[in-house]
C-alpha cells in the first residue's frame, strides 16, 4: 500500500452558554455538522491557521486558546476508504473564543458549507455532528482537563 498524504489541521471549539459552534454541511452522507477550521499551510502555525479559517468559514475573528484534544483519521480504515483511502488526517482541537459576531465578514465557505448553527453540547451525540469522538469527549471533560489523545477515530 503507498504511503497516504499526511495532513495537519486545525479546528475550532467555540463554546458559550453550553452550545458549540458548528458548520452546518450538506454532503454525500447528507445534512451533518462540522467545526470550523482546516487544513495547516506549509510554514504557517496552528494558531494562524485558526484565524485563517474561522474568518473563511465563520466571517469573524477569533482567538485561539488552550489545545484541547488530538484526533487522527487514517482514511484506509474507515467507512469512506473510496475517498480517503490515501489520506491520514491529524486534527488539532483548540479552545477558541469569537471577537466579534459570527458572519460579521463575508464567508469563503468551504464546499457543502450551508450554514452555521448551535449546537447544545449535552445533545451532540444524538446529532449528525463528525467526528463523534470528538463529541464523546466534550461531553465527558473538563476545559480545562489535560489535553486528550482520540486515536483513529470518526
Amino acid at each position: 500500500m503507498p504511503n497516504p498524504t499526511l495532513r495537519y489541521a486545525a479546528k475550532a471549539l467555540i463554546i458559550e452558554n453550553g452550545r458549540l459552534l458548528c458548520l452546518r454541511k450538506q454532503g454525500a452522507i447528507g445534512g451533518f455538522y462540522a467545526l470550523p477550521g482546516g487544513g495547516q499551510h506549509p510554514g504557517e502555525l496552528l494558531t494562524a491557521t485558526l484565524r485563517r479559517e474561522c474568518l473563511e468559514e465563520l466571517g469573524a475573528e477569533v482567538e485561539p486558546g488552550r489545545l484541547r484534544f488530538v484526533q487522527e483519521y487514517v482514511g484506509a480504515n474507515h467507512l469512506f476508504k473510496d475517498i480517503h483511502g490515501g489520506m491520514h488526517f491529524v486534527n488539532l482541537y483548540f479552545s477558541c473564543a469569537l471577537l466579534e459576531p459570527a458572519l460579521t465578514h463575508p464567508l469563503t465557505p468551504d464546499e457543502g458549507q450551508v450554514g452555521l448553527e448551535w449546537l447544545d453540547i449535552s445533545r451532540l451525540g444524538e446529532a449528525a455532528f463528525f467526528p463523534r469522538s470528538v463529541a464523546a469527549a466534550l461531553a465527558s471533560s473538563s476545559p480545562d482537563g489535560p489535553v486528550a489523545y482520540l486515536g483513529d477515530s470518526v
